[in-house]
């Protein structure tokens, strides 16, 4: 049975005293609550990380992932973060394909799909974001649309470089807005997002792919979530960043 993947996406908040406080915090629930069932991964920002990476001990079941990496191991590439730069910090996972990337960064399928192959490269695992806008999703081409996002970004993948890979569906129009879709619509794109992956590669690598939700979760919808068939965690953004609020969603699994 696997496990419920919480995911932290802090995005640029938080100063560095500040960040650490919250990571303590977190880390000492942790040790005093254990959550057998859950797999918590924070995504502070870059300043955070190795700082957040010395808290992390046997006992403390907590793990680190980054927002972002280039694509290239190394180079000249003034400002940027490679994911063997990561991987020597005890990072384990890095997001890639997140809207806020896709939108402001003008970050595409196909660069998507080069730095999957650059964190796959290092040993870390992918937490790879798809979702439509809210135009898709009204002119019923959202299916369509996030095959291609799939598609584009993951085909090229073996089977067992795509076991590593966690998917997070984010619908664009849900992120940060209070809106999100009916419980049915996110399981029926869950079934999609399996079905995408049977055509193309088998059954059993589809049905155990881990696949998260994301967009607008909170304390107080995280249980309908979790308790969703095929969904295997969430994706969680604002609500993270509050200690009480965070905490009430890990008492919820």
């Amino acid at each position: 049975m696997q496990r419920t993947i919480i995911a932290a996406n802090w995005k640029m908040n938080k100063n560095f005293q500040e960040g650490l406080q919250l990571a303590k915090e977190i880390t000492q629930f942790i040790q005093a609550e254990p959550l057998a069932g859950a797999q918590i991964i924070l995504f502070p920002s870059f300043i955070h990380l190795e700082g957040i990476s010395k808290l992390l001990t046997p006992e403390v079941k907590l793990h680190l992932g980054a927002q972002n990496c280039h694509d290239q191991i190394a180079g000249a590439f003034t400002g940027e973060v490679s994911a063997a730069m990561l991987a020597s910090i005890d990072v384990r996972y890095v997001l890639v394909g997140h809207s806020e990337r896709r939108q402001n960064f003008a970050e595409d399928n196909d660069l998507i799909a080069k730095k999957i192959d650059a964190i796959l490269s290092c040993k870390l695992q992918p937490v790879f974001c798809c979702g439509e806008p809210l135009s898709v999703r009204e002119s019923n081409q959202h299916y369509a649309f996030i095959e291609q996002q799939i598609a584009e970004s993951l085909f090229h993948l073996t089977p067992d470089e795509l076991q590593q890979v966690i998917i997070a569906y984010e619908p664009i129009w849900a992120i940060g807005t209070g809106l999100i879709p009916s419980l049915a619509e996110i399981e029926e794109m869950q079934q999609t997002i399996r079905n995408i992956l049977k055509k193309q590669y088998n059954t059993v690598l589809a049905d155990n792919m881990a696949i998260l939700y994301g967009g607008s979760c909170n304390a107080s919808n995280i249980t309908k979530l979790i308790s969703l068939p095929g969904i295997n965690g969430v994706l969680i953004g604002g609500a993270s960043l509050h200690f009480k609020e965070f905490i009430h969603i890990l008492r919820s699994l």
